[in-house]
């Protein structure tokens, strides 16, 4: 969730993200954390050979994705609204089936299915702080937090969707990214109000 107070320096991170998915696939992560990837000249063609790219984007996504969800779950027991319930129910729907199609990409690729962007404090991500309190918030107070935490993972979700989009990722993955983007884009419209 973004703090206000952190606000320039989450702008900071969004744009090193998207230059580190560009270039290198994470710049948070210690190299140690990825696979030795093989690498192919933009614009190659190499279908089901991953790139740094790919790899990011699909790590960092399903990183976003699996923790969304495990908010999203909490709404049947803590929301104080119907309509957030069903909203969140339906969301989290949506992320259980992306996270299986992103992990069957991921597979794939040959990559494993670790989690290099765990406890990290990145833009469409809460902090173990923001975690505790959506645990422990009941009602309209949980409804703003996870409203709040969703707005903020959503919209990231859509930003580097469209970034990897721009990259030289393949069409598997470009694909996948703009399924996630239109995704985001209708749960955000739905989003019901606080």
């Amino acid at each position: 969730m973004t703090d206000p107070s952190r606000g320039g320096t989450r702008k900071i991170a969004v744009a090193a993200l998207l230059c580190a998915l560009a270039v290198s696939g994470c710049a948070t992560s210690p190299p140690s954390a990825h696979p030795a990837e093989p690498r192919r000249p933009v614009g190659a063609a190499s279908p089901g050979t991953p790139n740094a790219t790919e790899v990011g984007w699909i790590q960092l996504t399903i990183a976003m994705d699996d923790q969304a969800r495990r908010i999203l779950e909490l709404a049947p027991q803590r929301s104080g609204s119907a309509r957030m319930k069903d909203w969140a129910a339906e969301t989290a729907a949506r992320h259980r089936a992306r996270l299986a199609v992103l992990r069957t990409l991921l597979a794939g690729k040959g990559i494993p299915d670790d989690n290099p962007h765990e406890g990290h404090d990145m833009p469409g991500m809460v902090d173990a702080q923001e975690m505790r309190a959506l645990q422990h918030a009941r009602g309209p107070r949980f409804d703003r937090l996870l409203r709040s935490a969703l707005i903020e993972h959503l919209d990231q979700s859509r930003q580097l969707a469209a970034a990897v989009r721009k990259t030289d990722a393949g069409a598997d993955v470009k694909e996948v990214a703009l399924a996630t983007d239109t995704s985001a884009a209708k749960a955000r419209r739905q989003l019901p109000p606080a």
